[in-house]
């Protein structure tokens, strides 16, 4: 079960979804526009110029073009003498296409995911013949990996030397993030069991410090990393389905490649992401925003008695008495998300997104009487 579901639901205010709490940016909007023209014409199957611009987004020179509007070969020579090029990108639609291309590849005979954990991983294994392990978290370590726990879910690698980890930073329903340094000893943890990390990091834009957590900058000294990103959540776009995965090898890249169908990404998609990657500002203005409504957020449920849980991200895991709470909530038209079929949750926990003010505050008085009711 995945949140969103407006379709076999009556939703006004959707706190299902984890999206960038601005919406759309407009230039996003302009392109999607103009991609409805160009529709006429098959898309670029190998999604040449934006696999170019990610990569020089990622090499810190996205956005500067030449008078004529196209890359110098100066710059073209610099993003290439920098690490990622376009040869270590693949573009796809949504992340979960390129999650299932990662496991046809890989093809593993065992895996491990994490307990909460997001299930789309566990159903991209089982289309491949692979029925993961779990490792728990604890709710009394606010479903994160502290020192020791850490350390038991590297000795449970080089124990089990699963083909696949997967793994997201910041961690989904939960939110917890961990540092770069964790991520870079996990990564050499998975290299000497000979098993492939792939980082979801498709929140990672969204949280106050994406530089200092993701693994990208890294990427290329880590050949058993593989990082999956997408547009959905940092510029709102979750039906356009437009994710990416940065590889650290060349060859990887060009294997997986062998496992997406042709023409997977729309016209429209690609000139989203094109605009996107020009508008660095709309995620800076959402990481404040975000980061002032979730404190204002978990600050009033506590003030109701109900448990949050720590979150680095645009969303919140929260617990409550009141089991109901998901049914009478959308009887007023809010849809949050019941998370009650993640491994190793059950009935009342939810997960809500960080909305704008007026949202919040509409979905703080609506709980509120929920709970009077109850």
């Amino acid at each position: 079960m995945h949140g969103g579901d407006v379709y076999r639901n009556q939703v006004e205010l959707d706190f299902s979804v984890n999206v960038n709490p601005l919406g759309m940016p407009e230039g996003v909007r302009d392109a999607l526009v103009r991609g409805i023209d160009a529709a006429g014409n098959y898309p670029d199957p190998f999604c040449e110029e934006l696999r170019e611009k990610l990569a020089a987004h990622f090499c810190g020179s996205a956005g500067r073009e030449s008078a004529a509007g196209q890359e110098s070969a100066a710059e073209r020579e610099n993003v290439e003498g920098h690490g990622l090029t376009a040869e270590n990108v693949l573009c796809g639609n949504g992340a979960s296409e390129l999650l299932l291309s990662v496991c046809r590849w890989n093809d593993p005979d065992a895996a491990l995911l994490l307990a909460p954990g997001f299930s789309g991983y566990q159903k991209a294994l089982e289309a491949c013949g692979c029925q993961p392990e779990y490792f728990a978290l604890r709710e009394e370590e606010g479903f994160g990996l502290p020192g020791e726990r850490f350390a038991a879910l590297c000795e449970k690698v080089l124990e089990m030397k699963p083909g696949l980890l997967f793994i997201a930073n910041p961690s989904n329903p939960a939110g917890t993030l961990l540092s770069g340094k964790l991520m870079t000893k996990l990564a050499t943890c998975c290299k000497k069991a000979g098993t492939t990390l792939v980082i979801d990091e498709c929140f990672m834009e969204l949280t106050a410090d994406p530089a200092g957590y993701s693994m990208v900058n890294g990427l290329l000294e880590h050949e058993n990393v593989l990082i999956l990103r997408a547009f959905t959540k940092s510029f709102a776009i979750p039906g356009i389905r437009l994710g990416y995965l940065l590889c650290p090898k060349k060859e990887t890249a060009r294997e997986i490649a062998r496992q997406l169908p042709e023409w997977n990404v729309s016209v429209p998609a690609q000139l989203s992401g094109l605009a996107a990657l020009r508008d660095e500002e709309w995620l800076r203005r959402a990481r404040r925003l975000i980061a002032q409504e979730r404190c204002f957020l978990a600050g009033k449920l506590a003030g109701m008695g109900i448990r949050t849980y720590e979150s680095a991200a645009n969303f919140l895991l929260f617990r409550c008495g009141e089991e109901k709470l998901f049914e009478k909530l959308l009887g007023k038209g809010i849809l949050i998300r019941d998370c009650r079929d993640y491994p190793g949750l059950g009935r009342g926990y939810y997960r809500i997104a960080v909305k704008t003010r007026k949202e919040n505050e509409t979905l703080l008085r609506n709980v509120q009487e929920a709970l009077r009711k109850a």
